[in-house]
């Protein structure tokens, strides 16, 4: 692939930058669950319901708690973001590899900007990333609305014909295809290792290659494999 005109680099946060064998997601998943379990006064297995339930009908659980149950999106955010990262360690590879794009390169997640913070430091990427474009940038609107991406490219004055985008959601990539980016899938296994419940149409999630222009299971890979040969 030619890059020459690629002057955008956009990644998603979780899953995305650091493999989900890391638990990351798994911490968060069940701080929702008990997130829900609390303020909806709902049993473990009704809240992880409701919980998946959001997650497909409106992109992330948090705007489905806003729009059905008034939740306050701090409140949610900051309850489900207090997890351990000690896991997570910094990525020579990966900093080396992203440092040595030419252009400007944002996080763009439907995570907090604090918890983005706090995972770039832990990968040893905080000289990395130009921007953080958070939940809270987009109006609490998530990936993949449509209006979550205008507003992104909008906000940071962005050309989505010069960007590329790398996501380990397929969904996700649609808006952004659309939008006229290039688009890569980190393809992924389901990010929950204990599946105390199964959930059909969220575990389906990571089996769809939908929108992809390329599809890679790990950041460094892909750079090693088509960027290098363009730089030559």
């Amino acid at each position: 692939m030619d890059f020459s005109n690629i002057i955008t680099w956009v990644f998603d946060l979780d899953n995305t930058i650091y493999s989900p064998q890391k638990d990351i997601f798994g911490q968060i998943d069940k701080r929702m669950t008990k997130f829900i379990t609390g303020r909806l006064k709902v049993n473990e297995y009704d809240a992880f319901k409701i919980q998946k339930k959001y997650f497909i009908k409106y992109g992330t659980t948090l705007a489905g708690l806003m729009k059905e149950d008034k939740i306050q999106p701090k409140d949610f955010l900051d309850f489900v973001h207090d997890i351990d990262l000690s896991c997570l360690s910094a990525d020579t590879e990966l900093s080396s590899a992203i440092k040595q794009l030419k252009g400007k390169k944002i996080i763009f997640t439907n995570g907090s900007k604090t918890h983005a913070e706090k995972v770039i430091s832990r990968l040893g990427l905080n000289n990395v990333f130009d921007e953080i474009f958070d939940i809270e940038d987009s109006k609490f609107i998530p990936k993949p609305q449509i209006q979550a991406y205008l507003t992104f490219l909008k906000k940071l004055k962005l050309d989505p014909k010069k960007a590329i985008m790398f996501e380990d959601m397929s969904r996700n990539l649609v808006p952004a295809k659309k939008l006229g980016m290039t688009t890569v899938l980190i393809k992924r296994e389901m990010p929950i290792k204990e599946k105390k419940y199964h959930f059909k149409e969220f575990e389906d999630l990571w089996k769809n290659n939908n929108e992809a222009d390329y599809i890679v299971d790990d950041l460094v890979k892909f750079f090693n494999k088509y960027y290098k040969d363009n730089k030559k």
